[in-house]
C-alpha cells in the first residue's frame, strides 16, 4: 500500500450515531442507523471505523461489552455465506478495548457480548453453543477457529474508540442504505384478516406490533433480526371488535406507524 492510500484510509471516519434501541431478546445488542458508513478510499473498502463511547453506556466500565452491526456492509464466510459486518467490542481496562468478529466460527450464529467470563454462541440446539475467551480463542467446541481480532485505539480526549476493519466490503453500492419503509395494510378496512408489508434497506433488529386505540399491544407479529428485504406478515382480526387500530414497525430504533380500520 502506498503512502497516499494509507493516509486516505487512516483519515476515514465512519459516523456512528447509534440507534439506542434496547433489544427484547438481547439488551446488549445495539444496531447502528444507516449513517455515513462509506468506503474509505472510493473502492468500497472500509478502513477505520470510529465510535463515540457516549453512545454505549455499557462500555463505561471494565468488562462492559456490546455487539455492533454495521449496516450495508458485507462479510463473506466459507460457503458463500454473506452477512453484514458485526463485531463485539469490550472494555478490558480503563484505557484499552478488545474488538473481535461477532459471529460464531461454527455456523455464523450471532454471538452474545462478553459476560465477564466468556463470549458465547446462544444457539441452544445440540451440537452448538461454542464459547470463546476474550482474546478470541476457542474455549468450547464445536467451533474450531478462533475469532478474528481487530486492532483498536482509544482516545480519552474525544472519548472514542477506533476499530481497524480494513478491506471490509461496503455492499453493492457506495451509498448509505435506504431507510425502512412501512406500507398501508391490505385490505383496509379489515373484516377478518389483513397483510402488513414493510421493506428494510439494511440488517436490523425489528419488532412489528399492533395496538388498539388506547395504545395497548394486542399482537406482536414479529420480533427479531432481519436482513435487508421486503416482508409480509398477516394479522388475524377475527377476535377483535370494530374500531381503529394501529401497527408499528420499530427498525433499529426508527419507529413508523400506520392506522387500520376493523369493520365487522
Amino acid at each position: 500500500m502506498n503512502e497516499g492510500n494509507s493516509q486516505s484510509r487512516r483519515t476515514f471516519l465512519g459516523k456512528t450515531l447509534a440507534a439506542v434501541a434496547i433489544a427484547v431478546m438481547n439488551p446488549f445488542t445495539l444496531l447502528l442507523k444507516p449513517k455515513d458508513v462509506l468506503a474509505s478510499n472510493g473502492n468500497q473498502t472500509l478502513g477505520l471505523y470510529v465510535i463515540n463511547l457516549s453512545d454505549y453506556p455499557a462500555l463505561s466500565k471494565v468488562n462492559g461489552s456490546v455487539a455492533i452491526t454495521i449496516p450495508h456492509t458485507q462479510y463473506t464466510y466459507p460457503g458463500d455465506i454473506i452477512l453484514p459486518f458485526r463485531f463485539i467490542l469490550t472494555r478490558d481496562s480503563a484505557t484499552s478495548f478488545v474488538a473481535e468478529e461477532g459471529y460464531c466460527t461454527h455456523q455464523q450464529t450471532a454471538l452474545d457480548p462478553y459476560n465477564g467470563t466468556l463470549i458465547k454462541c446462544p444457539n441452544p440446539d445440540p451440537g452448538h453453543g461454542s464459547e470463546f475467551a476474550l482474546d478470541g480463542s476457542v474455549l468450547r467446541s464445536p467451533a474450531r477457529r478462533n475469532l478474528t481480532l481487530y486492532t483498536t485505539a482509544y482516545d480519552a480526549v474525544s472519548n472514542t474508540v477506533t476499530i481497524d476493519v480494513a478491506n471490509l466490503g461496503a455492499g453493492d453500492e457506495n451509498v448509505p442504505a435506504t431507510a425502512p419503509e412501512l406500507f398501508q395494510n391490505f385490505p383496509n378496512p379489515v373484516r377478518s384478516g389483513t397483510t402488513i408489508r414493510f421493506k428494510l434497506g439494511y440488517y436490523s433488529k425489528i419488532t412489528l406490533t399492533v395496538t388498539d386505540a388506547l395504545g395497548h399491544i394486542i399482537a406482536v407479529l414479529t420480533d427479531g433480526e432481519l436482513p435487508a428485504g421486503e416482508y409480509y406478515f398477516d394479522f388475524d382480526a377475527t377476535i377483535w371488535s370494530s374500531g381503529t387500530y394501529f401497527y408499528h414497525l420499530n427498525a433499529g430504533g426508527e419507529i413508523q406507524s400506520k392506522q387500520m380500520i376493523v369493520v365487522k
